[in-house]
């Protein structure tokens, strides 16, 4: 029987179709409604906070058995994503005649860029759908495993054919008009988009039975597009270190013959390359969603009332929030900067002890960072840090001979770099060679997107990458060991 769901946004009010018995925060996908699911719809994050004929509610939970009216309140989430630098893109020799779009699928945000011969761009983001499967690559190929493949394909394909809709309307034309598209992500990501089964990546020896490079029709991903357009989707490297991380190696132009130079890509999943003697070596470590703002007490993603910034003044402390709005949790780059004052002001030692008996570092309107808090981005940093050195030591090369350490991803661009080295995410002797750029797998999407030739370059790239496996290597265990101390 089908049931309806009234539902104010910005201000109109949608009525929304709803089987029976169905999950609202499915009904709510189905609608192209991002709702914030960290857990993956188990229930524990409470992100999806709703009212449901005035009673709370978590949309993951509950169940549609009648006519309902809802509210939304802060569920929906403004999101603060980081695209890559698109606007300066050459369009020397571009994939497309007229139109192109360059897509990267993150585990937790799209962004999609559109493209013309006049060269100018237009960018749309979103949260990916698949994180109602759950928050991390893990999860979602577990999913797969288990018959639901076709579904994460699904979510995807109709989040990229709303998002490119979106982007050709803004510039008012018909969508029809794209004849082409790059699509990046990491090697799951692609798995899933592609429905190619994920069995060789869920366990040993973790081998990647596909790693693209390949052009593909769009008809086959039911794209609102050329019926002739073609999708091109970057080369990988491995199993864990994606096409999306050839893209911001191409990006970030860290290889320069006779330089040395890192990279690391830090979200819910950590690759980090090293550049040197003209060889490229990479390894993927589990850093997890805390940088995210998953799992923390009071954590969320960096939208409109996120705190982004902890500071003392005057023997206060202080916050900033997205959009200058009240408090109602706390991202990444504050979590940073609230444990790197944590340190300085003695409230917890070396180990992450509590140096009283509260477990409570308070911050602003009744949020605050807590023992459990500091565990977890003890765990995520140390993760960072011991793959840093361990393709360093593995390679023979010491830290003062690296003379670029390149951050990227959206939580790179927005923390203190003082704070994140305080707090050891990267060696301190680094800070001041660091150099922060944003999405660059977004960027190098658009590139390869603009450029043509420079699609064998990525291959070649790719090919000259040596990936180092961080399972059960000693190397890591004892960097990573030593790296949960502060």
């Amino acid at each position: 029987m089908k049931r309806t769901v009234k539902v104010a946004i910005d201000g109109v009010e949608r009525i929304l179709e709803a089987e029976e018995g169905e999950l609202l925060s499915a009904v709510f996908g189905r609608y192209g409604l991002s709702i914030d699911m960290p857990c993956g719809g188990a229930g524990t994050c409470k992100n999806c906070l709703v009212t449901v004929d005035g009673k709370a509610c978590l949309a993951c939970q509950t169940r549609i058995e009648t006519d309902v009216q809802v509210e939304l309140g802060d569920s929906v989430r403004i999101q603060k994503i980081l695209t890559g630098d698109t606007q300066s893109v050459p369009l020397s020799n571009p994939m497309f005649a007229q139109y192109g779009v360059a897509v990267d699928i993150g585990t937790t945000t799209i962004c999609a860029t559109l493209m013309g011969r006049d060269g100018v761009t237009d960018t749309v983001s979103r949260q990916n759908p698949q994180t109602a499967f759950g928050a991390d690559v893990i999860s979602r190929i577990e999913h797969a495993l288990s018959g639901g493949g076709e579904a994460l394909a699904l979510c995807i394909h109709k989040a990229l054919s709303e998002m490119m809709i979106a982007l050709c309307r803004r510039r008012g034309i018909d969508s029809y008009f794209v004849d082409a598209a790059v699509i990046t992500g990491n090697t799951a990501m692609l798995y899933l988009l592609t429905g190619q089964d994920p069995a060789g990546l869920a366990r040993a020896p973790f081998a990647a039975d596909r790693l693209f490079g390949e052009c593909i029709e769009a008809r086959v991903f039911d794209f609102p597009i050329s019926s002739e357009a073609r999708v091109y989707l970057p080369r990988c490297i491995s199993a864990f270190v994606g096409a999306d991380i050839t893209c911001a190696i191409l990006a970030s132009g860290m290889c320069v013959p006779g330089k040395t130079a890192l990279l690391a890509d830090i979200g819910t999943n950590g690759e980090i390359a090293l550049w040197h003697g003209d060889r490229i070596y990479c390894c993927a470590t589990a850093v997890g969603p805390a940088f995210e703002g998953a799992g923390i007490a009071h954590g969320m993603y960096g939208a409109r009332g996120a705190i982004d910034h902890v500071w003392q003044e005057d023997g206060i402390v202080r916050c900033s929030t997205i959009g200058g709005e009240p408090a109602r949790g706390i991202c990444g780059s504050g979590i940073v900067d609230a444990i790197a004052l944590m340190l300085e002001l003695e409230v917890i030692d070396e180990t992450g002890a509590f140096s009283d008996a509260s477990d409570w570092f308070a911050l602003q309107n009744g949020i605050g960072i807590t023992g459990a808090d500091v565990r977890k981005i003890q765990l995520a940093k140390a993760a960072v840090r011991a793959g840093i050195e361990t393709l360093l030591e593995m390679e023979g090369i010491e830290q003062s001979k690296v003379e670029r350490l390149f951050l990227a991803g959206g939580f790179g661009s927005l923390i203190n770099l003082k704070n994140a080295a305080q707090i050891g995410l990267f060696p301190p002797e680094m800070a001041d060679r660091v150099s922060v750029i944003g999405n660059a797998a977004h960027t190098g999407a658009a590139m390869l997107l603009g450029d043509k030739a420079l699609a064998d370059i990525a291959v070649r790239l790719a090919e000259r990458s040596h990936t180092v496996s961080l399972e059960s290597n000693p190397v890591f265990t004892n960097h990573y060991v030593e790296h949960m101390m502060f």
